[in-house]
């Protein structure tokens, strides 16, 4: 039984008993408690103290498992919180056991300690998921891409495939292009994400310029409108997701690995195409090579001319590894890419124009 004496409720200040009231989960008993308290009456406030109060906690908190509380509201929570969190969340008083509770999950391994500040902890994500590549068939998928760009790199399920393009080059014709033939691919229809500039007329104009069958491409292809949030959320894992086209500026430029690493994790067998706008003088987009970083497949485009930055998956007794290979083309009706060369490296332009039969 805890003693009450006139000098413990002299000390308390209005801030005391407000705390007194946020913190206790039997708001009822508290509030009687402060009414009781208002008459002034220490005789009277002991007694209600004694008889109607205590016993009310020691009755709410045996019915408690704390423990249990604290464990499951770890497993709920990811990444960094403070036990301050837990007090409020769950209603607690006691904090040297909330604080014996985490030094206990500590020795678990399943909470971390911060060294920068007291109170704060990491959840340990250490979850582990077997990948039963046993499962898999280990084949290509056959997916198709503007310039033959298929006939020289591999595209396996859960792969990202990144075009970086100037203004006005061919980014979101490469896209469309894209949608157009791949109907049908994984049995279900296309996501296309539009978070360019481009509205539904002139979307609707490009498609008639293209010569596309209009009820043909509205049962293929579902075109969404990205109008904020977090773009990672659109993704649905198992079908291929064109995206056209990121720009994180707001976030700064340097994060763009951070978002495509979020949009990758999405997928499971499905494709994901991201379009990105890029500078003049360089392959990749605006963020450099953290643009880089994800993709399986990195394509710029310039004025009239397309480049396969990055390939990870290619056949090598055939094409070889196809990075650096570029090729010429024109755009016409919208957004088909006409070939005026064939995919050569750089430094055989120039055999290419003399010699063509060689190659």
């Amino acid at each position: 039984m805890i003693k009450t004496t006139d000098a413990d409720f002299e000390k308390m200040t209005p801030e005391d008993w407000d705390t007194l009231k946020e913190i206790s989960s039997l708001e009822q008993e508290t509030l009687s408690l402060l009414d009781t308290i208002k008459t002034g009456n220490i005789k009277l406030i002991h007694k209600h103290l004694e008889t109607v109060f205590l016993p009310a906690c020691k009755k709410s908190n045996s019915n408690r498992n704390i423990k249990q509380e604290v464990d499951e509201w770890v497993e709920e929570h990811s990444g960094v919180f403070f036990s301050t969190d837990i007090y409020r969340d769950l209603d607690i008083i006691d904090k040297k056991y909330i604080s014996k509770l985490l030094k206990t999950l500590e020795k678990e391994g399943k909470v971390e300690r911060s060294k920068d500040r007291a109170g704060k902890w990491r959840k340990v994500d250490n979850l582990r998921l077997p990948i039963k590549w046993w499962e898999s068939s280990g084949d290509p998928i056959d997916m198709k891409l503007p310039l033959g760009i298929h006939e020289q790199v591999l595209i396996f399920p859960h792969t990202m495939i990144a075009v970086a393009g100037l203004w006005s080059a061919g980014k979101s014709a490469f896209c469309m292009n894209t949608a157009t033939l791949n109907y049908n691919i994984f049995g279900d229809t296309i996501d296309y994400i539009l978070c360019a500039e481009m509205g539904p007329n002139r979307y609707k104009r490009r498609l008639i310029e293209g010569g596309v069958n209009l009820d043909d491409f509205k049962q293929h292809v579902e075109v969404f409108e990205y109008i904020g949030g977090d773009l990672p959320d659109l993704i649905r894992p198992n079908k291929l997701t064109i995206i056209d086209y990121l720009a994180p500026q707001d976030e700064g430029l340097w994060k763009v690995n951070t978002i495509l690493k979020d949009i990758n994790d999405r997928i499971d067998d499905g494709i994901v195409m991201v379009a990105m706008q890029k500078p003049g003088g360089r392959d990749t987009a605006f963020g450099g090579d953290f643009s880089a970083m994800v993709p399986s497949v990195y394509i710029a485009i310039n004025d009239g001319l397309a480049k396969i930055v990055k390939s990870k998956e290619f056949d090598e007794d055939t094409v070889g590894n196809p990075a650096g290979k570029i090729i010429s083309f024109q755009l016409r009706r919208g957004f088909h890419f006409d070939s005026t060369d064939i995919w050569h490296r750089k430094e055989d332009t120039e055999g290419l124009t003399k010699y063509p039969k060689k190659y």
